[in-house]
């Protein structure tokens, strides 16, 4: 049998093509939203997830994952930023230095360092978020909807880095004063 509107098999009573029953009716499609749970998780999701942020990625650095709730990873990646910019000014590229200055170096390293985290924060962001959500399913299965449009990430948060962050450097210069007898 064919459909009479577009001449495609009809099979149980719907055309395979076009959707449209042998009653007259038609078979519409409904859009699933894939990603509704993380919109509710995160209230920035589309912000997030189309990267119209780049700019804050791009000034924030490592901090940006504090900035957005993820207070450990903040502070243990601003940590690792801190002492990999102290190893490749006093190690690794001295002869670099010593030819085109340290400044250029700094900046060249912040340009690429920062260009790194505008590649891959926000996509390591929505991986967190995805996992957090997929505990949060397993564990309240009955009202996790609920519970998901209650979260607030803490902005708190970025304030608390920049002062673990801050203490952090004045600590290590403060030593690093002390054994080279400057202090």
């Amino acid at each position: 049998m064919r459909c009479e509107k577009c001449d495609g098999k009809i099979v149980g009573g719907c055309c395979t093509k076009c959707g449209a029953l042998q009653n007259g009716n038609q078979i519409k499609e409904v859009e699933i939203d894939k990603n509704e749970d993380l919109k509710l998780y995160n209230k920035d999701f589309d912000i997030v997830n189309q990267n119209k942020n780049l700019f804050l990625i791009f000034i924030f650095g490592p901090l940006y994952f504090s900035y957005r709730g993820y207070f450990l990873l903040g502070t243990i990646l601003g940590i690792v930023d801190y002492l990999l910019l102290y190893y490749m000014m006093n190690n690794v590229l001295g002869i670099i230095i010593f030819i085109f200055g340290p400044a250029i170096v700094f900046i060249l390293y912040m340009l690429i360092n920062r260009l790194f985290y505008v590649i891959f924060s926000n996509y390591i962001c929505l991986l967190i978020d995805k996992y957090r959500v997929k505990k949060i399913k397993e564990k309240y299965t009955k009202n996790y909807k609920s519970i998901l449009k209650k979260h607030k990430h803490n902005k708190y948060y970025f304030i608390l880095t920049l002062i673990v962050y801050f203490v952090l450097i004045a600590l290590f210069v403060i030593v690093k004063g002390i054994k080279n007898g400057l202090l």
